[in-house]
């Protein structure tokens, strides 16, 4: 366990761990200009986790983690055509004490990302969308896992859909994206950097009214110089709103992920950040208002995800309590 990808030789792990979470946050959204078609609005989302783990083999963990996100986002009309967006934001994380698997917490990191999105109006109910982005990401390693590294990397792509209906409606979509890890080799002495091609399409529904409902399926195929990440990978997904008696509100969210390797490895390390993707998780919400800025919520989740082996999984289960106090518009 502990991410050990890169023949860093740690050793703490264990079959089962618990531990006790408790979390706060705040989230804002400030408008700086809507007018004549155009808008410009910041959002920001910072938080602070604390948890106390138990049960792993050698010594009891306290990680801690410091969330921060913004979001600088434009908006403009283009006439009768559709809606241009532009957006650059910045997403960070620290986290202290990082536990060993199975208790996998995303390692700390910066990434910048910008990206410019095409809407058009429904033409005979039909509309069309375009999604173009480029980004990059920067792994803080830390002095006992410099291996994190190795996931800094730049990545772009595009994404397309046409979407038809009204308060039922389909959308198809498919994109192309391009990853380069600067830091990771290929083992190939005439192109040495790992570079990754992904090649995605799917089909989703949705339909608002007194509830709402979301189905989408996804196919993606990951190619790449280096042999040991190419994968095609299958995903469904789910999300449902629906209100209940006594003013409380259901939410469900599940995306269920089935992976396969192009090439059998007998033992395929991953590097660390890597087991969270193509991920299978649920998770079941039920929230009511308690005062009038003030919801309480009870959340009950389930992951299953990759080790730091290659094609092994683990699970994790998880119950929190949440209060979401809102101070007031300004």
């Amino acid at each position: 366990g502990n991410l050990s990808a890169v023949t860093v030789p740690v050793v703490d792990s264990t079959e089962h761990a618990t531990a006790a979470v408790g979390e706060v946050g705040i989230r804002g959204d400030v408008s700086l200009y809507a007018r004549n078609g155009r808008s410009l609005g910041l959002t920001v989302d910072a938080g602070m986790r604390q948890a106390a783990a138990l049960g792993v083999t050698l010594r009891d963990y306290a990680p801690r983690e410091w969330v921060g996100a913004g979001v600088l986002d434009y908006q403009q009309e283009l006439g009768r055509w559709g809606l241009a967006v532009a957006r650059v934001g910045f997403r960070g994380r620290s986290v202290k004490d990082r536990p060993p698997m199975p208790l996998f917490l995303q390692p700390g990191y910066g990434l910048w990302q910008t990206s410019l999105t095409l809407v058009t109006r429904a033409f005979d109910g039909v509309s069309f969308d375009v999604r173009g982005d480029l980004e990059t990401a920067d792994y803080r390693a830390l002095e006992f896992a410099r291996q994190l590294d190795l996931l800094d990397r730049r990545d772009g792509g595009i994404l397309a859909g046409v979407r038809w209906g009204g308060a039922s409606t389909v959308r198809f979509f498919g994109g192309l994206r391009w990853t380069e890890y600067r830091h990771q080799p290929s083992f190939d002495p005439t192109d040495p950097f790992r570079r990754d091609r992904t090649v995605t399409a799917g089909v989703e529904w949705m339909y608002i009214g007194s509830v709402r409902a979301e189905v989408g399926l996804e196919g993606t195929l990951n190619r790449s110089n280096s042999a040991r990440p190419e994968y095609d990978a299958l995903s469904f997904r789910a999300l449902l709103t629906a209100p209940l008696p006594w003013q409380t509100v259901l939410n469900l969210r599940a995306v269920l992920t089935g992976k396969s390797y192009v090439h059998e490895t007998a033992f395929a390390r991953l590097v660390p950040g890597e087991e969270a993707d193509n991920a299978s998780i649920a998770y079941l919400q039920l929230s009511r208002p308690l005062a009038p800025n003030l919801d309480g919520a009870i959340r009950f989740g389930w992951t299953r995800a990759e080790t730091d082996i290659g094609n092994a999984y683990y699970q994790r289960f998880g119950g929190s309590l949440q209060f979401n106090y809102r101070p007031g518009t300004f």
